[in-house]
């Protein structure tokens, strides 16, 4: 019996017995010999393309060798062009065989040539099962190994169990206790939009850091409360998309008749993304290819799901897919950029942010100035060049720039002179591709994750706490901002002395996205990014919120009047920090009893050197 024939077999017998109950036993017994849930899923024969060459990105040996870049072997590169040779060391199949392979560098120094492990990223399911679920391990380099649970999301669950052939809904879970099967430890993060195929098609991360210790799983199945399941497909991150719905066990599209914003601010709302909601038409983010199962949607923007808009009955349409609706929950403002299709970080094709969307710049009147400025923005510190034209592709969007000239002091991309958004006198051919990189006296050894500054304060030990994710930097917010917290913040900023928290936009509120939310640091962490916290983007704060912290903090006694001070009561100017207002609507996080008695109460927060006086010279 073929394996995909027995899994069938195995989910049949399940799925009876847990309608009587004793599933934990059943499901173990039937899968202590090998604890593996059969994927049937081959990575070598899904990256192949149309005219039957291997394109995908395995490039590990049967043996487990790594396998060498392409370009030191340039007359293979001659002999097939068009083949899938390049700047890479992926497999490739150029002389047409049934089988990827590599050239690789053995022991000796002798280079040879060997097939490439297929098997390379399946995944199994292991340890405690219960129905279509299970601790997650992955195949790499020839060996069996578990994900951090750390950073585990739907999304990544949700390809877990489309790479599994179970379902196309995943719910992430985790294991908390260490068993023989937990170790070694592959992935730190999957990184996952959820509409990938399979695991390695994602963004991950691997390493062998976990600080909570615990181990990734999943359960297959349509997640409770979510009606109607749906997902974002054809995006190039994760809150943007074409949207797809479940319904009747299969995925379909949506018709973009009378698709406005109110309905993409719906679909953020229920995918869980706090951004700027912007409706897409006539298949923006690409055709889909299952049934069309909603049309005439009409939301009034206030619904909490889907379900609760107006719209035709399930499968009524009068639609074909190039119609399909789209939205972006994106978290950028206007003038983010980022890099794309480069093989490594720091190097890519320039894009940038603008009205919802992402385009190109124009490489008229390009300078090494210009390129230092976005180098920068991106948050490198080193030199910086520009790409040959061919090197990472044209794009296929808009071009938003044309004509940049930079200074180099700009701390951004758009305070640079340029043409107006959109208009320009170039093709795709132009499109600017860059590389950045850090000084040579950079830390090698970089702490995993984003990095961190502090903004607006008096010097570099104190300020608003600003992350760099998604090509730009944002604030964190302050729910659950706790000292322990800023004590990893200074951490990660190098100070060893005592750390203090501060909150309600101490040190002045942010302008960009706010990134992080619900941080729960232990005080033990290295980096923020290893504390447990919100995914990144989502929160329901206001940049009132912005979190801050103090490093190498001392404590100063705070002056106060007492009953029978002679001084005036009000407020005198304080020369020190950012000042605001605070019990608004949106800033009403505790109580602050009033020094004085005025007609109208104002608090400025501020914890050094108050003093206060009243306009009418009485107590």
């Amino acid at each position: 019996m073929k394996p995909v024939d027995l899994h069938g077999v195995l989910a049949i017998i399940i799925f009876v017995r847990l309608a009587f109950g004793d599933q934990k036993d059943i499901v173990n017994s039937l899968l202590t010999q090998k604890h593996l849930l059969p994927t049937g899923y081959n990575l070598c024969s899904d990256g192949v393309g149309s005219l039957g060459y291997y394109n995908g990105s395995i490039s590990i040996t049967e043996s487990g060798a790594d396998c060498l870049n392409w370009t030191e072997f340039p007359d293979y590169m001659k002999q097939y062009p068009g083949r899938g040779l390049g700047s890479h060391n992926y497999c490739r199949n150029p002389d047409g065989g049934n089988t990827p392979w590599c050239f690789y560098r053995q022991q000796s120094g002798m280079i040879t040539w060997a097939h490439c492990d297929c098997s390379h990223g399946a995944m199994r399911l292991i340890g405690d099962h219960f129905f279509h679920g299970g601790g997650v391990q992955i195949y790499l380099k020839g060996i069996w190994g578990t994900i951090c649970g750390d950073n585990w999301t739907d999304w990544d669950a949700s390809v877990a169990c489309r790479q599994l052939g179970i379902s196309e809904i995943g719910t992430a879970k985790k294991i908390n206790h260490y068993s023989p099967w937990t170790t070694p430890m592959h992935l730190e993060s999957a990184n996952c939009r959820g509409d990938e195929k399979a695991l390695l098609h994602c963004s991950y991360t691997q390493g062998k850091s976990c600080s909570s210790r615990e181990i990734a799983a999943i359960t297959c199945s349509p997640p409770e409360g979510l009606k109607p399941p749906l997902r974002l497909v054809g995006g190039k991150d994760r809150f943007e998309g074409r949207v797809e719905v479940f319904f009747k066990n299969q995925w379909g599209t949506i018709c973009d008749d009378h698709w406005d914003d109110k309905d993409a601010e719906v679909i953020c709302r229920q995918l869980g993304f706090n951004g700027k909601p912007k409706a897409w038409v006539w298949a923006h983010y690409g055709v889909g290819n299952g049934p069309i199962l909603l049309d005439e949607v009409e939301c009034l923007g206030n619904e909490s799901s889907l379900d609760f808009c107006q719209k035709n009955d399930w499968g009524h349409h009068n639609c074909d897919h190039i119609e399909d609706a789209g939205v972006s929950c994106n978290p950028f403002i206007d003038g983010a950029v980022r890099l794309s299709d480069g093989q490594k970080a720091g190097e890519g094709r320039l894009e940038v942010y603008y009205n919802g969307d992402w385009g190109t710049v124009c490489d008229d009147g390009w300078t090494e100035l210009n390129a230092q400025v976005v180098c920068r923005q991106l948050g490198f510190s080193g030199p910086s060049s520009l790409a040959s034209k061919a090197e990472f592709g044209p794009g296929d969007g808009l071009i938003f720039l044309d004509d940049v000239a930079c200074t180099g002091t700009e701390r951004s991309l758009v305070d640079c002179s340029h043409s107006s958004w959109g208009q320009h006198d170039c093709s795709h051919s132009e499109d600017v591709g860059l590389h950045c990189s850090n000084d040579s006296n950079d830390i090698i050894e970089t702490p995993p994750g984003p990095p961190v500054r502090l903004m607006d304060g008096e010097s570099t030990k104190e300020g608003r706490v600003e992350v760099f994710l998604n090509g730009e930097w944002g604030s964190v917010c302050d729910d659950g901002w706790t000292d322990n917290d800023a004590v990893v913040v200074c951490r990660q900023l190098g100070h060893r002395g005592p750390a203090k928290a501060r909150s309600m936009a101490y040190f002045g509120e942010g302008q960009g996205p706010i990134h992080m939310d619900n941080v729960d640091c232990n005080g033990t962490e290295s980096t923020l990014a290893e504390c447990k916290k919100q995914d990144s983007g989502i929160h329901n704060c206001w940049h009132s919120e912005d979190a801050g912290v103090i490093c190498d903090y001392v404590e100063k006694k705070i002056s106060a009047l007492t009953d029978g001070a002679s001084a005036k009561c009000g407020i005198s100017h304080v020369s020190r920090r950012k000042k605001r207002i605070v019990g608004g609507t949106k800033s009403m996080r505790y109580e602050m009893q009033p020094l004085c008695k005025v007609g109208v109460f104002i608090f400025i927060q501020e914890m050094e050197n108050i003093s206060v006086f009243h306009p009418s010279g009485n107590p």
